[in-house]
């Protein structure tokens, strides 16, 4: 025989000893299987009927003096190569990795992603180690990319280059715990996932 679903105060004193009346009145409604399923079924029916509930929102301008601020979408049309030949990504892009490192030999060729102009290329005391940076010009975006770890350089800042160009060799420098390539794509001053625009 189950439960009263409505106790009497002598029914929850002599069930629950400790604690105050409504603490042990809770416990009471808690443990009832009339209460659980009760509340299961009514769970159950909530979350069902909002399934069917259409997600829409409306935004509405209170005045015409209302900023509106849209997303800038950072993706390009513009295609990449890649900077090392064969293709072995050690580490993906992630939020406190914002870049792309490429495996690969101790010494192997570095040719840039796309053609630009050499803004720095020297000796980096954050943990690049040697880097070369270029910066690079599109219809639409500026780009400015960083290529850190290398173990030799073989451009000047200031020089024009093009993707056949050898702008240095790949390697350990700075903090680094092997020899890879560190390749740190921004489009118009952002980060960019460099496999978004490199070719496929």
């Amino acid at each position: 025989m189950d439960k009263t679903l409505v106790p009497t105060r002598s029914v929850v004193n002599k069930k629950y000893r400790s604690g105050t009346f409504t603490g042990r009145l809770v416990r009471y409604f808690a443990d009832h299987k009339s209460i659980r399923k009760i509340f299961a079924s009514s769970f159950a029916v909530l979350a069902i009927s909002a399934s069917f509930i259409p997600q829409t929102s409306s935004v509405r301008a209170q005045s015409d003096d209302a900023i509106i601020q849209t997303q800038t979408n950072l993706v390009t049309e513009t295609s990449m190569k890649y900077p090392v030949e064969p293709v072995l990504i050690n580490q993906n892009y992630s939020f406190l990795h914002p870049a792309i490192d490429f495996g690969g030999e101790l010494g192997e060729s570095i040719k840039p992603v796309m053609a630009g102009i050499v803004t720095y290329a020297g000796w980096d005391y954050s943990g690049y180690g040697n880097l070369v940076v270029i910066g690079s010009k599109t219809a639409d975006d500026t780009y400015e990319i960083y290529y850190a770890h290398l173990s030799k350089i073989e451009v000047k800042t200031g020089q024009t280059i093009d993707v056949n160009t050898e702008i240095g060799k790949l390697g350990e420098t700075g903090h680094a715990t092997g020899p890879h390539l560190h390749l740190e794509i921004y489009q118009n001053g952002v980060h960019l996932n460099p496999l978004t625009v490199l070719s496929q």
